[in-house]
C-alpha cells in the first residue's frame, strides 16, 4: 500500500533559499558596498590633500577688499595721482578726454547700485528717489513730480561738482534730515566716476571749474622746470 507523502515534504527537502536571502550573497554584497564606499572616500581625501598641499606651496593672493570695478588712477595735469585730501580737482581730472571717457564708463557701472531707487533715462519715472537724468546742474529739490523732504527743499543751491561730491560722499551729513537712506560713496574714484557719468547724461551745460592751485613743493624738493609746482600726490 502506498502511503501519501505529506504535502510539500519533498519540495522542502530539495529547496534552496532564494539568492537574495543566501547568507554568502549577503556577505558579498556588504563587501562590495564597503569596497565602493572606501574608494569614494579615498578619492575625496585625495582631492582635499592636493588642495591643502597646493595652498601650502602657493599662498593664495586674495584682494584686501572685494570689488567689481577696475582700478582707475586719477591723474592730474602734472602727471601725478590726484590728492585724496580736499575736494577732487575736477578742472584737471575732466580736462583729459581719454581719462574722462574712462571715468564715464566706470561711473555708469557705479550707478548700477542706484537703479533700484532712481532712473537715469530722459523722461524716466520717479521711483523711491527722483529721476537723475538732469540731476547734474539742476536746482536742488526741483525735479518735477517728486516729493522732496523739507530738509532737501531748505538746502538750496544747485547740484554742481562740489555739491554733488559732498552729498554723494555722505548724504546724511551733507543734508541733515534727508530721507535718502544711501550711506554714501566713500571711495573717491568711484564718486568722481559717478559725477562724470551724471555730467555726461545731463542736458545742463555746466562748465568745468578752473584747476585747483598746485601745492607748493615740499621743503627740500625742487620745483620742476618752467616754474611749475608738481601735482599733489
Amino acid at each position: 500500500m502506498t502511503h501519501a507523502r505529506p504535502l510539500g515534504a519533498g519540495a522542502d527537502a530539495g529547496h534552496k533559499p532564494p539568492r537574495s536571502f543566501h547568507p554568502r550573497a549577503g556577505r558579498m554584497s556588504d563587501l562590495r558596498f564597503n569596497s565602493i564606499a572606501g574608494a569614494v572616500l579615498a578619492s575625496v581625501l585625495g582631492v582635499m590633500g592636493v588642495g591643502i598641499a597646493a595652498d601650502a606651496i602657493v599662498e593664495p593672493n586674495y584682494p584686501a577688499k572685494a570689488g567689481y570695478l577696475p582700478a582707475v588712477t586719477l591723474e592730474t595735469g602734472g602727471g601725478g595721482p590726484a590728492t585724496p585730501a580736499g575736494p577732487p580737482d575736477f578742472g584737471r581730472l575732466f580736462a583729459d578726454p581719454a581719462q574722462l571717457q574712462e571715468l564715464i564708463a566706470r561711473g555708469e557701472r557705479v550707478v548700477a547700485q542706484c537703479r533700484s531707487c532712481h532712473t537715469f533715462e530722459a523722461g524716466g519715472a520717479n521711483g523711491i528717489g527722483p529721476n537723475l537724468h538732469d540731476a547734474f546742474g539742476r536746482q536742488v529739490a526741483a525735479h518735477p513730480g517728486y516729493d522732496f523732504s523739507d530738509a532737501m527743499e531748505a538746502h538750496g543751491g544747485r547740484w554742481d561738482y562740489l555739491a554733488l561730491n559732498d552729498f554723494l560722499r555722505a548724504p546724511a551729513s551733507a543734508v541733515r534730515g534727508t530721507k535718502m537712506a544711501f550711506a554714501g560713496l566713500r571711495n573717491d574714484e568711484e564718486r568722481v566716476a559717478m559725477i562724470a557719468y551724471l555730467r555726461s547724461i545731463s542736458p545742463n551745460n555746466v562748465p568745468l571749474p578752473a584747476p585747483l592751485p598746485e601745492a607748493a613743493p615740499a621743503e627740500g624738493e625742487a620745483a620742476p622746470a618752467g616754474g611749475q609746482t608738481p601735482a599733489p600726490h
